[in-house]
């Protein structure tokens, strides 16, 4: 990778980590299913932007459901408990472990030795940073609301891959426009037609801002790039950038809303991390490293 193109994968990193905290600010502010919709139903003038994609809209209703609409509600849910922003980046790197299971049901992609070595270590994380941590930081419910927000995210890639979309911003605004269409029904059932009105019209400025944020500098900017840089890069150059995301979020969780992590807090969800470098090959990349620094007696 270029100077220049690693410069734009930190960026989104840091873009995507200040986006948990502003989601973590703004599920106090406005309830997670109107959230959501506003949110993706933002994206709304894009349509006039980027024209109808000649797949079937259906594929994308599946797709977004899981990807977008279903990840994000149980997303919201699971910051809405007491988990920082922080550990919670750290329950997301299993969005990597998720995907490969996933793939392996949907699309019959077979892990190798040291994908399932991940996923075990992965697991193994997910447990210590549970236990280590008081009920009170890490409660259950939130946990099992980030976790089935990965499983959802593994689907939706999955199907994705299964029917080739995501590979430009056209597809982004479509399946943006497409989950935003099951929300407005979950916000009418589950919040009801006042309620639902009255808190788009009595929506706080905080709210606003949080949601311009995710839209304009997550879902659309930061999507962009991500994506552009996967055209140039092969997919595995990229992952590393994205195990910095539990990094960025604490620190900046630490700097904006004074969030600390233990460090028994930060040897558990390096477990975590540890899987998500094996199901993704890296050790076979920093091993020879190391191998390297030995020989000049670095």
């Amino acid at each position: 990778m270029s100077g220049k193109n690693r410069l734009i994968a930190l960026w989104v990193v840091l873009l995507w980590s200040l986006n948990i905290i502003v989601q973590k600010i703004a599920v106090a502010h406005l309830s997670i299913f109107v959230l959501t919709f506003l949110r993706l139903g933002s994206v709304f003038p894009l349509l006039f932007i980027f024209p109808r994609p000649e797949k079937s809209l259906w594929k994308y209703f599946l797709c977004s459901f899981f990807l977008l609409a279903l990840y994000l509600v149980l997303f919201g849910f699971g910051l809405q408990s007491e988990i920082g922003a922080g550990l919670s980046a750290f329950f997301l790197q299993t969005q990597v472990v998720f995907v490969i299971i996933c793939c392996f049901f949907i699309l019959g992609e077979k892990p190798t030795w040291f994908q399932v070595m991940g996923l075990l270590i992965s697991f193994v994380g997910v447990y210590l940073l549970t236990t280590t941590s008081s009920p009170a930081q890490v409660p259950f419910k939130g946990v099992i609301f980030l976790l089935l927000s990965c499983v959802s995210f593994g689907i939706g890639i999955a199907l994705s891959k299964k029917y080739k979309i995501g590979s430009n911003m056209t597809d982004v605004t479509w399946l943006s426009i497409a989950a935003a269409v099951p929300l407005l029904f979950f916000c009418l059932v589950v919040e009801g037609p006042s309620q639902t009105f009255h808190s788009i019209i009595d929506i706080s400025m905080t709210a606003v801002l949080c949601i311009l944020f995710a839209v304009i500098f997550s879902t659309i900017w930061a999507t962009y790039l991500w994506l552009s840089l996967l055209q140039k890069v092969p997919a595995s150059s990229m992952t590393p950038f994205m195990l910095l995301l539990p990094v960025f979020s604490i620190i900046l969780s630490y700097v904006f809303t004074g969030e600390s992590v233990t460090l028994i807090q930060l040897m558990a969800g390096s477990f975590i991390i540890l899987g998500v470098v094996f199901s993704q090959g890296l050790h076979q990349r920093i091993l020879p490293l190391i191998g390297w620094v030995k020989n000049r007696g670095i």
